[in-house]
């Protein structure tokens, strides 16, 4: 079974800070923030700089008031929600993300599409779970530390959602952790983007607790 990847056994860590990475990286930011991106919308590179984009559609899964919207936000570089309110039907998040491959030294702009869906829409709707499922590339579940019912109904939710979609990267969140702490995360969201790059890239199936982490 697949195992998290090393770090830095992928991508090339640091080199968002090098000349090249930075003029890769200034067609994703806007006033050295996130640009958000529609579902048609792509960023735009002059010609000498111009690179492959490899494209993963990722479902977030998990129990109504988890952090799935939260984690997305994070990601995304956008404002998190401080009040939970219920996702209304599929919310798709379109991220991307420079990054340089270790093996071939090819730059490759990855474009991480993210589809959540609120429970109570998947329940009482039919066709919005296969639509989540179909063609996805990557499965979050996520789990609440301050609820452990979410954390209960993990094997439920792996079962319904992924049992039938082979050959995915399947990946468990741990979320607010920090409030059993009393600490904030030390993870940035650019190390995020850059942890589910190299599982991508190494496809890190395995659902055992190397292939959970918390945010």
């Amino acid at each position: 079974m697949a195992r998290l990847p090393a770090p830095g056994s992928v991508i090339v860590p640091d080199w968002h800070e090098s000349t090249e990475g930075k003029e890769h990286l200034s067609s994703v930011l806007r006033k050295n923030r996130r640009r958000v991106f529609g579902l048609l919308e792509r960023p735009v590179l002059p010609p000498q700089v111009a690179a492959d984009t490899a494209s993963y559609k990722i479902f977030v899964s998990g129990k109504s008031g988890v952090g799935k919207t939260a984690l997305v936000a994070k990601l995304a570089g956008l404002e998190v929600p401080v009040i939970h309110h219920e996702t209304v039907g599929i919310q798709t998040t379109v991220v991307y993300w420079p990054a340089k491959l270790q093996v071939s030294d090819r730059v490759v702009i990855f474009r991480f599409e993210f589809w959540d869906c609120g429970e109570a829409a998947l329940k009482k709707f039919d066709h919005l779970l296969p639509a989540c499922k179909e063609k996805t590339d990557a499965f979050l579940f996520l789990f609440s530390f301050t609820d452990r019912s979410s954390f209960e109904d993990l094997p439920a939710q792996l079962s319904r959602v992924a049992g039938d979609v082979p050959n995915t990267v399947k990946m468990v969140i741990g979320s607010k952790h920090f409030f059993l702490l009393g600490l904030k995360g030390t993870e940035t969201n650019n190390s995020r983007l850059q942890f589910l790059i190299e599982c991508l890239g190494q496809g890190a199936s395995d659902l055992s607790c190397e292939n959970w982490f918390y945010i």
